[in-house]
């Protein structure tokens, strides 16, 4: 019987498999050319193609309805069983099918090795079957025509920008929004939505009980929307367990270092300011900065000694939370503390510790003392391997990380560093431009987008992944001067250092009676 209705389907819906079929093959096609350095939009097509695959999906299930009373499979009988195994193989052989032979195609032709792009593919089609296939199917199972398809959806898009927009007005956030362990609130939506899946379709193909299987998504879908707002050491904790490495960071000690001094800015620095990082491009700066400006907040910076390090190792902080406290032990402010990055040069390194402290209360305590208590969760990072490749024209495969790609941008200013990976991408990078001649180098560049989740695939764009950075060379205001400038590119490389997440661990620093008017910054 599966085999028929499979057989009765693609009669029906060839032309719209066809059609999915030449989208992916296109997209995929553009992709492919546009190389290293694309200006395709790729992240918009590939939203593009999964929502034509999950219409595709639907128009499946909707040949045979399960709510109502006049289908005719109903009378024939047809096996629920084998109704839901033929619109499930569907889905997958003619909708996914052709989604994973581009995926696999495309690393072949980028040159990368049969296993790995098979691996890429498999693993991408893995999750896009259990993350989009299932919960579709199950979704257009509670409908009986397109037109309940269609409100039903745009009530579920009500309902995420609904949990977009009124925590934000609440000040209530996301707290691992662009960390490592941003995994671990997915991991957990999906696993929710999963078994709400599951439910659903026993509850329609078993017994078509039709409005018991709403609600269950509708809640499933609820409490995987809030998950998102679970607190950020228990979603620590929970991605630690989950992921390992977890060892407690033995031997690495973080103390209050008075004696190195104030913040000294680097010319041309503004101390409030963020940099661009992966997935937080020059738009996503500007807007920040700007905000930041508007806000009228102050910025202290107190000196924090790391000690215990290894040769190279670097230490990310996944996120800092400070408290200021009255001698008297009056709370006074609780906020995030300024990103927190560094590479250890020797057992001892020294960093900056920004605090952005809101104008009312700066001005308030300015003058008091009080207490500042540092509260960390660390991850540290070995390194994992060293290569380079010339700074302009450059195209180098590198294990572990990809076949990269340099060039210089179009403005005349920066190196623009691109790489290409099926799978997921190395979670951290440090690349810095290098004079060969006179082993100057410009200041190191940090491409850490940690991502510590120990399961592999992902669905945006596709199965391969597209990362790098950019490299500044030369600055039109003239209040930056670069060691290594545009005349010495072509006697120049990047050095390209590759680390890997060793452990996770948590420390907390306390700082007694200080003033925050004496940690200001210096005037560069």
């Amino acid at each position: 019987m599966v085999r028929h209705i499979l057989r009765k389907d693609w009669r029906l819906l060839w032309p719209l498999v066809a059609a999915l079929a030449a989208v992916q093959a296109f997209i995929a096609s553009a992709r492919f050319r546009a190389g290293h350095f694309p200006t395709f939009p790729s992240v918009p097509a590939s939203l593009l193609v999964l929502l034509a695959a999950a219409l595709v999906a639907t128009f499946v299930v909707l040949q045979d309805p399960i709510p109502g009373a006049s289908q005719d499979w109903l009378v024939r009988p047809v096996s629920r069983r084998d109704l839901f195994l033929a619109k499930l193989l569907f889905v997958l052989a003619f909708v996914q099918g052709p989604w994973f032979v581009a995926d696999l195609l495309q690393g072949v032709a980028n040159g990368f090795s049969f296993g790995q792009s098979a691996a890429a593919a498999i693993y991408c089609a893995v999750r896009i079957s259990l993350t989009m296939t299932l919960v579709v199917l199950a979704f257009a199972a509670l409908t009986a025509s397109m037109t309940e398809t269609l409100l039903a959806a745009v009530g579920v898009l009500a309902i995420l920008i609904a949990f977009l927009i009124f925590p934000a007005m609440a000040g209530i956030n996301n707290p691992t929004a662009l960390t490592g362990f941003a995994w671990v609130p997915s991991l957990v939506r999906a696993a929710l939505l999963l078994v709400a899946v599951g439910g659903v379709l026993v509850l329609q193909y078993g017994w078509r009980r039709t409005w018991a299987a709403r609600v269950l998504f509708a809640v499933a879908l609820l409490a995987g929307q809030s998950v998102s707002f679970l607190p950020w050491g228990t979603t620590f904790r929970l991605g630690a367990l989950l992921a390992g490495g977890s060892a407690g960071g033995a031997g690495v000690a973080v103390a209050f270092a008075p004696g190195e001094g104030r913040f000294r800015p680097a010319a041309g620095q503004r101390v409030d300011d963020i940099v661009e990082k992966p997935g937080f491009g020059p738009e996503d700066v500007a807007a920040e900065n700007q905000r930041r400006r508007a806000e009228g907040a102050r910025s202290v910076f107190v000196p924090v000694q790391v000690s215990g390090l290894g040769p190279d190792w670097r230490l990310l902080a996944d996120r800092s939370e400070v408290k200021l406290i009255g001698r008297d032990g009056r709370f006074i402010y609780q906020g995030i503390g300024n990103a927190l990055e560094l590479r250890a040069t020797g057992p001892v390194a020294t960093v900056h510790q920004g605090i952005r402290v809101p104008g009312a209360v700066y001005r308030r305590v300015n003058a008091e003392e009080v207490d500042i208590q540092l509260d960390y969760w660390f991850t540290l990072f070995l390194p994992d391997g060293k290569y380079s490749l010339p700074a302009t024209g450059g195209d180098q495969r590198m294990p572990g990380i990809g076949w990269c790609a340099t060039k210089v941008d179009d403005s005349g200013t920066r190196i623009l560093f691109e790489c290409l990976q099926p799978g997921e991408r190395p979670p951290c990078l440090a690349v810095v431009v290098e004079h060969m001649p006179t082993r100057q180098h410009n200041p190191e560049v940090s491409l850490c987008a940690p991502d510590y989740s120990p399961y592999p695939g992902h669905v945006i764009p596709d199965a391969i992944s597209r990362f790098g950075g950019r490299l500044p060379f030369y600055d039109p205001s003239g209040s930056i001067h670069y060691p290594v400038g545009g005349p010495e590119l072509p006697e120049s490389r990047v050095v390209v250092t590759n680390f890997r997440p060793k452990e996770h661990f948590v420390r907390r620093v306390v700082i007694s009676a200080v003033r925050l008017q004496d940690w200001g910054a210096e005037a560069p």
